[in-house]
């Protein structure tokens, strides 16, 4: 390739070879005409001798006669005419000094035939003749010597022996000149002629050059293309291949074109190659084909296999040309690549059944904390200031059982996908007020100085109210965890324009580096964001945040001086006209009105069973504990319950075997109530019967709502 692409730089490449074939087609030409005047002489000789036997035979003296001397002229002056520019064509053949030689025997030879016939009008025509049969050479320097020959000839003669030349006793001297006139007058054309045909020659071998400089690269590239080529007649048989097809065949170039490509094709992919092959002809200008070829020593190679039919001027096809790449390694990266995908996919189950058990161990615990922390703060008679902390208690295990649902649906946050779930205006200031309740505590531990400066007459917006607390304390507890003892954080709100709400976090704690900055919000940074060792938490907390805040419409951005100089996280919300009922307010004692059911509780958990049985009792409603799929079967057996109340993880089997079961013997509807909540949880419990999925922790009011909603679904 690297040969062609030098002697493309090379623009007198193919200008050499065309001055070449011109050279050689200018002596062919002088060659051939050569030896046309050599049988011409020899022809024109043979008719003087018989134009002088036929007009002047002989010659009389009174009663006597001789032969005539025109006759002894034609004989030997034509045979001095004709014998040497004879011999000359065989000893120098295409000669310029033959030619010339030629050229002025031939006008000797128009002034001997004169001669003969008495210098008939008729014979000066073999002059004019001679002078195109001379163009013949194309050499315009050929008339000359003959122009100069008729001349003198014309001239001298037409003084001294004006009959032999003219057929009179005497004639002018212009007679003469008036003669060359008519020959330099055809001399001009024929001149004109053979330059014409000079550029034609010359044109034509540029033309043959260039072509011939084309097919000469086009067989550089065929032969050596870095993929295989091959050249495929009708008849389906090798015409030509180059030396890399050979090489990925394992064939010699003699061996493969004694073959058919159908020979070292893969006998599953014949069929489909010959089905191309008749698209081809048929309808398609090229077509492309992963296909496989068996090699000389058996092994299987997969190459993409390109063809297209060539056709003549006519349209008829002539061959195939058919460009082959060998994509075997491809194939086999394509494999691995498949099975580490696969590999990839598995350990990814696998990490999403080590979430979804941790999920739902650290679920479990919190469901009897959550049940009996709602339902205390729903008690009546109790004091105030109890019931704040018993709902407080309520926030921090929801709050907890937020995060254990953020590790659970990690592919969820990298791809920022968090659902939302908009319960109207939300008031920021209320919420900011828990959020500090929240972490009061750990700043009163570090002796830290938290302010609220809550200024902001602007201060309702709509979306998620849950998520936004989540956000609100991702942002304090980041501030508490980097700033030391005896810091300030304060949170400040203002509206700087009308709709915009714009909620800061500034701590003097330890600062960013310019360097770190644009990764804070990335997941699972958070222990070397601000130059420390890893710390407590998951690193998720920011990157959450981000991904909430953003999904609300707003933005959050972090700004610092530099490390030691501490850290400013900026969030601006659009803010939305309150409702009336919209603060968030303490939650009032409520007591279940509702219809009473006969209730199946299966739960392996003491603890949860126990409170959850506990809270339904109080409620009014009838509740049969069980703790195993055969306890429930049994009291199944023995009793008629409204709904079934189950856990997945039993520990004799699975609750979505025990809900199928009590629906096809029992006709029992039910309610899962799990640790488990992933997606694929939802639709086993779906396809099991369960008309609801609860994800634990919840309190008893959740469940209250889906036992209302239940009971409409089973009519």
């Amino acid at each position: 390739m690297a040969k062609i692409a030098e002697q493309s730089l090379q623009s007198n490449g193919w200008t050499d070879r065309a001055d070449e074939l011109f050279q050689q087609h200018r002596q062919e030409i002088y060659r051939n005409t050569d030896q046309l005047f050599a049988r011409l002489m020899l022809f024109q000789w043979v008719a003087a001798i018989m134009i002088a036997m036929i007009i002047s035979p002989r010659t009389w003296v009174g009663q006597s006669s001789y032969i005539h001397i025109h006759i002894w002229a034609a004989i030997f002056m034509g045979g001095a005419i004709s014998v040497f520019p004879i011999w000359m064509t065989r000893a120098w053949p295409g000669a310029a000094l033959t030619r010339h030689i030629i050229a002025v025997a031939q006008m000797l030879m128009s002034v001997l035939l004169i001669d003969l016939t008495g210098g008939r009008i008729e014979t000066h025509f073999h002059v004019f003749g001679s002078l195109v049969i001379l163009s013949f050479y194309r050499d315009w320097r050929v008339l000359i010597p003959a122009t100069i020959v008729v001349y003198l000839d014309h001239f001298l003669r037409g003084i001294y022996w004006p009959y032999s030349v003219y057929g009179v006793l005497s004639a002018s001297p212009w007679r003469s000149v008036e003669h060359a006139g008519w020959v330099i007058f055809e001399d001009i054309f024929l001149v004109i002629s053979c330059l014409r045909s000079i550029r034609e020659m010359r044109f034509v071998a540029n033309r043959t050059a260039a072509l011939e400089s084309s097919e000469q690269n086009f067989r550089q590239i065929f032969e050596e293309a870095p993929i295989g080529m091959a050249v495929v007649g009708l008849d389906s048989r090798y015409a030509q291949v180059n030396a890399s097809l050979c090489n990925m065949v394992g064939y010699s170039e003699e061996e493969l074109t004694s073959r058919t490509p159908s020979e070292i094709t893969h006998r599953d992919d014949i069929d489909k190659d010959k089905q191309l092959t008749q698209r081809l002809l048929s309808e398609t200008t090229r077509t492309c084909v992963e296909k496989r070829y068996v090699r000389k020593d058996g092994e299987i190679i997969w190459a993409t296999r390109t063809a297209c039919l060539m056709r003549d001027e006519s349209g008829k096809p002539r061959h195939y040309l058919a460009m082959v790449e060998d994509i075997t390694q491809r194939k086999k990266d394509a494999v691995a690549l498949e099975e580490a995908k696969n590999e990839a996919e598995r350990a990814n189950r696998a990490k999403d059944d080590f979430l979804a058990a941790l999920s739902h161990e650290l679920r479990t615990p919190l469901t009897p904390v959550l049940m009996s922390a709602a339902a205390l703060e729903q008690e009546p008679g109790i004091e105030p200031e109890l019931r704040r902390q018993f709902g407080m208690m309520r926030r921090n295990v929801e709050l907890e059982a937020r995060l254990i649902d953020d590790l659970l649906d990690l592919t969820r946050v990298s791809r920022g996908k968090l659902q939302l779930l908009f319960s109207g205006p939300v008031d920021v200031h209320s919420l900011l007020a828990h959020s500090e309740q929240i972490v009061h505590s750990d700043a009163r531990n570090k002796s830290l100085v938290l302010r609220l400066e809550l200024t902001a007459n602007e201060h309702h917006v709509a979306g998620d109210a849950a998520r936004i607390n989540q956000v609100f304390w991702n942002l304090l507890k980041n501030a508490i965890k980097f700033t030391p003892a005896g810091g300030q954080i304060t949170v400040r709100t203002a509206n700087p324009t009308p709709g915009q709400l714009v909620l800061t976090v500034s701590d003097n704690g330890i600062g960013i580096d310019q360097q770190t900055l644009p990764f804070v919000f990335r997941a699972f940074e958070q222990g070397d964001i601000r130059g420390l060792q890893p710390c407590s938490g998951l690193g998720l907390g920011l990157s959450i945040s981000k991904a909430i805040v953003e999904l609300h419409g707003g933005t959050i951005r972090v700004e610092s001086a530099g490390p030691g100089l501490g850290a400013v996280f900026t969030v601006e919300l659009s803010t939305v006209l309150p409702f009336p009922e919209a603060q968030i307010q303490a939650s009032r004692p409520r007591r279940f009105t509702g219809k009473s059911y006969r209730l199946l509780v299966v739960e392996d958990h003491e603890p949860t069973l126990a409170v959850l049985t506990r809270l339904l009792r109080d409620q009014g409603h009838d509740v049969m504990p069980a703790s195993t799929v055969q306890d429930a079967l049994a009291l199944a057996s023995d009793h008629t319950f409204d709904f079934v109340i189950s856990d997945l993880g039993l520990p004799d089997g699975s609750g979505i075997d025990l809900m199928m079961q009590l629906s096809n013997d029992y006709g029992l509807r039910g309610i899962a109530l799990t640790g488990y909540g992933m997606a694929e949880d939802l639709a086993k419990t779906e396809r099991a019967g369960f008309l609801a999925h609860l994800v634990k922790p919840i309190n008893v009011d959740q469940l209250h709502r889906v036992l209302e909603r239940a009971q409409v679904a089973a009519g």
